[in-house]
């Protein structure tokens, strides 16, 4: 599973260019204008960016699902990074893990883009990234500033100014392209999808391998549980209860994705904090309880499949498939 994060207060952190941007498009009300790439390194069902911190090069998970980019436990001990207490940012993830430690990073790159004093939280899993090739998260706090351009069939992070023309960014001229309104919630980026005929609010997040869906929500919508006919049981680290299902189709207006086969799991959010308590005047919720959360979350299983440009001052997700077809992939025959 993926390390999907959220935070009590976000800092934003701003990078700025070393170059001079590019122009990709002359259009009259404005170009459309690439400032940065980076490359995509996959992995099986990851995308990892190259990034330098204080002059070491590093792979860091590409996570629309994080609020605020973060380093693991162990980079912290390799690069001896001081360590300090933030008052205002509390890390919490989906298996219960809560921390409140944050280092600064003197000078932080990714591609041309480079960045000082850029604050950093640690990440509240201890064993997070232990056995893999990256070591940190790229979260949305160094996304938003700047449109972003996800594209998965080239392998590219590609970062563009926002000052274009409304509607002008599908430069890949793909045969099916779907057009759906972002919620910001919390930085993360909400968009609506169908499943299985049924309208929901689903979290874009390439910081988790997988697409899941909370336990009530499949229960209420769907009628699934554990017990149900042709559930998958799952062994999920810290998540005891959790299966899987194959849904018909997964969405976004004209693309689609066929059978996917979506983790469902139980809420464990802010299981694990010390300091949960319960909110002022109120004896049923606590302070981690997490706040309006979408419905599902769809992971870089069904994400690599995409193409997709992330307009944020139009609060527009434009989406093609990856490979230019209006059925963006066919999960069942995809490689695992």
């Amino acid at each position: 599973m993926g390390s999907h994060l959220s935070v009590v207060t976000s800092v934003f952190a701003a990078l700025a260019m070393a170059a001079a941007p590019a122009a990709l498009a002359a259009e009259n009300c404005g170009n459309l204008t690439r400032i940065n790439t980076v490359e995509i390194v996959n992995g099986p069902n990851r995308a990892l960016v190259p990034v330098s911190i204080n002059g070491v090069q590093k792979l860091f998970l590409l996570d629309t699902g994080g609020d605020i980019s973060q380093v693991s436990r162990d980079l912290v001990q390799e690069l001896k990074l001081p360590v300090r207490e933030s008052r205002g940012v509390k890390m919490l993830d989906l298996y219960g893990n809560a921390s409140r430690d944050q280092v600064m990073i003197e000078d932080f790159g990714l591609g041309r883009m480079k960045g000082k004093d850029i604050q950093m939280m640690v990440e509240p899993n201890p064993d997070f990234a232990r056995g893999t090739r990256f070591s940190g998260l790229l979260a949305a706090d160094l996304m938003g500033k700047y449109d972003v351009e996800l594209d998965f069939g080239g392998n590219k992070l590609n970062y563009y100014s926002p000052d274009h023309c409304e509607g002008r960014v599908v430069y890949w001229q793909p045969s099916v392209i779907a057009v759906v309104p972002i919620t910001l919630k919390y930085s993360h980026l909400v968009v609506p999808v169908t499943l299985d005929g049924h309208s929901l609010r689903a979290e874009i997040d390439t910081g988790s391998s997988n697409t899941n869906i909370g336990a009530g929500i499949a229960k209420r919508v769907f009628g699934l549980t554990a017990e149900s006919p042709g559930a998958i049981p799952l062994q999920a680290a810290g998540m005891p209860g959790a299966f899987g299902h194959i849904f018909t189709g997964l969405a976004f207006e004209g693309v689609q994705v066929s059978n996917p086969r979506i983790a469902v799991l139980p809420d464990q959010f802010g299981k694990n904090d010390r300091d949960n308590t319960y909110q002022t005047g109120s004896l049923i919720k606590k302070v981690d309880d997490n706040v309006d959360p979408a419905d599902m979350l769809i992971g870089m299983d069904v994400l690599k499949n995409l193409h997709i440009y992330m307009a944020f001052g139009e609060r527009k997700l434009y989406i093609s498939g990856a490979n230019d077809t209006g059925v963006a992939a066919d999960l069942t025959k995809a490689p695992q």
